[in-house]
């Protein structure tokens, strides 16, 4: 049936059907050899629609392989020009980008492709942020290390409806369900402003209101987590050469003996190398001893 259609819009379209069976089914071998597929087909002369929704497409599939470094970008452009509403709802997309540019982005990138984004402001923002964001007054910008406004100001009240700001003012196919973003827009600022301890709750909150209930993010939740918890302790710790464990504690909310038990297994990963700064533990998790880094 394939090779008989002689339509490449077609062939593209029966290809992404197959990648949405595959997806439901779990089957990752059988998405990745048709992902493949759809891009040669688009290579091959496919329009710009057909080729944007493969964007979304691949970036899902990447998503559900663990690949989130690749996920990220492709999910995050695919939010300004999403038309697949068969493949998910422009609120699952919302969620997809920004946890994968959350866990995966460096910070400059961070700020500029999850912050400070349009789209996402316009659903995770809240107040004058929304309202701008909504009549395309704002735009992200190169500024990385702009101050960013209080952390209440940018967590949404209550659920509310994702806005696609590619097809505002026309019809969607269907009214997207009212989704609580807040747990979410507080991990994006409390993970940019070093609110560790929000940090920490919001981290809980999204792992109960997104990871445990869909079917894409479900299987690697515990994974997200830990690497969640590992970008918040790199960022702490890149910033001192001594840093008091009771201290570290205090700052994420947590015990001390939570620290024993959770930092060991990342102090292989503490061992590699930032920029030119090469990172060496002095001290692991001594009790009531500091947890010194030499910085040479």
């Amino acid at each position: 049936m394939f090779e008989k259609t002689g339509v490449l819009g077609t062939k593209i379209d029966l290809v992404l059907a197959i990648i949405r069976m595959g997806l439901f089914y779990g089957d990752k071998l059988l998405v990745k050899k048709h992902v493949d597929r759809a891009k040669a087909l688009v290579e091959s002369g496919g329009d710009w629609d057909r080729r944007n929704r493969l964007k979304a497409y691949q970036g899902l599939y990447l998503l559900t392989a663990r690949s989130y470094a690749l996920a990220a970008p492709l999910l995050l452009d695919s939010l300004s020009t999403f038309t697949s509403y068969e493949l998910c709802s422009y609120s699952s997309l919302v969620v997809y980008a920004v946890l994968a540019g959350s866990v995966s982005l460096k910070r400059v990138d961070f700020k500029s492709k999850v912050v400070d984004a349009p789209e996402i402001k316009a659903i995770l923002g809240d107040g004058e942020d929304k309202l701008l964001a909504l009549s395309g007054a704002i735009s992200a910008g190169p500024g990385a290390d702009e101050e960013m406004k209080d952390v209440s100001s940018a967590t949404p009240a209550g659920a509310k409806t994702a806005v696609n700001l590619t097809t505002l003012g026309s019809d969607q196919p269907e009214a997207e369900v009212a989704v609580d973003f807040s747990p979410l827009a507080q991990l994006v600022s409390s993970l940019y402003t070093g609110s560790y301890r929000d940090f920490f709750g919001a981290l809980a909150a999204v792992e109960v209101s997104f990871l445990s209930q869909d079917r894409y993010l479900y299987e690697h939740r515990g994974w997200f987590v830990r690497e969640m918890r590992l970008r918040a302790y790199q960022q702490l710790l890149q910033s001192y050469r001594v840093v008091g464990l009771e201290s570290m504690a205090n700052d994420f909310g947590v015990s001390v003996d939570f620290l024993d038990r959770y930092i060991i297994p990342f102090s292989q990963t503490f061992h590699s190398c930032t920029d030119n700064a090469a990172v060496i533990w002095l001290s692991l998790l001594l009790r009531n001893a500091s947890l010194a880094l030499l910085i040479v």
